[in-house]
C-alpha cells in the first residue's frame, strides 16, 4: 500500500489551510499519508503559524514560497516535493477551503484505480451547504481557437463593465442579480436563498443542485480538489505554468484530451468546498473580487490561447 500525499496551498489564510489538514488527519487514519502545505508567499505569518501548528507531527511538512507564484506554481512547489521525498502513489490537490470528511477517502481512492485506472480523478464535491455540487463541471466541452477567443472578450468586458459598475457605484443596483446581500458590518457576502452554481449539460448551463450518481470519463472536473496518479506524471509534471490564477481545470482537460489521458468523476469519494476564502480574504468588496476574477481570468484564457496554437 503506498503513500498518498495531499497537497495544500495556503495564501494568507492559514487557519483554513490547518483546519484542512486537521480533517486529512482525523479521517484517514490508520493510512500511509504525508501532507505538504505550501505558503505561497503569503507574507503574514502564515508560514510561521503553520509550522507552529504542526510541530512534532510527522506525517505534516510546511514549505513556503519567498513570493506569491499563483495557483499552478504554487500547487506544482508541493507536488515536486511530494513527489521528491515521498513517491506517492496519488497526489490530491486540494485548495485551502476544502474539508475532507470521509473516513475511507483513502481506501476508496485506491479501490476506484484498481477498478479503472484514471491520471487525473475528481470526486463529488458539495459546497457547506450540501445543496451544490461542483463535479463534472461540464461534459464533452469542445475548445478550439475561435472558442478561446470569444471566452477572452467575454472575461475582458465583464472586467470593465465591473470596473465601470465601481466607478459610478452602481454596485447596490447589481448585487442582487449576483447573488450578494451585505452582512451587519457592510461586508459584501452571498445570498445563502439564491443557488447560482451551475454545470454544463450538453453546452447548456443547468442548476447543480443534484449530485451525479455515475462515474464519467473524460470531464471537466473543478480544480479545488484533483488527484493526480502515478500515471499522470509520466506525461506531465503538475499543472500548466503559464497562468497565474483560474482556468488551471480547462488547461488541463484540454492537455489531457491531447495526450490521451484520462479524466475521470467517481461519486465515491468526495469533500465539502468552502469557496473562495483567500479571495474573500484579501478582497471583501464584491466589485473587487469580481475585476480580480475576471482579469485574471483574462490573462489565464490568453495564456491558454496562446497554448492551443501550439498544438492546433
Amino acid at each position: 500500500m503506498g503513500t498518498i500525499c495531499f497537497v495544500i496551498l495556503n495564501y494568507k489564510t492559514w487557519r483554513e489551510a490547518a483546519a484542512c489538514a486537521e480533517s486529512i488527519l482525523k479521517t484517514q487514519q490508520g493510512q500511509d499519508i504525508r501532507i505538504v502545505l505550501v505558503d505561497n508567499g503569503s507574507g503574514n505569518g502564515s508560514e510561521e503559524s503553520l509550522r507552529e501548528e504542526f510541530a512534532g507531527e510527522k506525517r505534516v511538512h510546511v514549505i513556503a514560497s519567498e513570493k506569491n507564484l499563483g495557483f499552478a506554481r504554487g500547487n506544482n512547489l508541493g507536488i515536486r516535493y511530494a513527489r521528491s521525498h515521498f513517491e506517492p502513489d496519488f497526489i490530491v490537490a486540494a485548495n485551502s477551503d476544502i474539508i475532507f470528511e470521509q473516513e475511507d477517502y483513502c481506501e476508496k481512492l485506491r479501490e476506484i484505480y484498481k477498478e479503472e485506472r484514471f491520471d487525473i480523478l475528481g470526486g463529488d464535491i458539495v459546497d457547506a451547504s450540501r445543496t451544490r455540487h461542483f463535479n463534472p463541471v461540464a461534459r464533452n466541452r469542445q475548445y478550439t481557437l475561435n472558442y478561446m477567443r470569444k471566452q477572452i472578450l467575454v472575461s475582458w468586458a465583464k472586467c470593465k463593465m465591473f470596473q465601470l459598475i465601481k466607478l459610478f457605484h452602481l454596485k447596490k443596483a447589481i448585487a442582487g442579480h449576483y447573488g450578494v446581500v451585505s452582512d451587519e458590518t457592510g461586508r459584501d457576502v452571498k445570498d445563502g436563498s439564491k443557488n447560482l452554481t451551475t454545470r454544463e449539460e450538453d453546452g447548456k448551463s443547468v442548476s447543480a443542485d443534484s449530485r451525479v450518481d455515475e462515474r464519467m470519463k473524460d470531464v471537466l472536473l473543478h480544480g479545488c480538489c484533483l488527484v493526480f496518479s502515478k500515471d499522470f506524471f509520466k506525461q506531465m509534471d503538475g499543472f500548466y505554468d503559464g497562468t497565474f490564477l483560474y482556468a488551471e481545470e480547462e488547461i488541463l482537460y484540454y492537455l489531457a484530451g491531447k495526450y490521451g489521458m484520462t479524466l475521470l468523476y467517481a461519486p465515491e469519494i468526495g469533500c465539502m468546498h468552502k469557496e473562495a476564502v483567500s479571495t474573500n480574504f484579501v478582497m471583501q468588496d464584491f466589485c473587487d473580487a469580481k475585476i480580480f476574477y475576471f482579469g485574471n481570468i483574462t490573462k489565464s484564457y490568453r495564456a491558454f490561447l496562446a497554448l492551443m496554437k501550439k498544438y492546433e
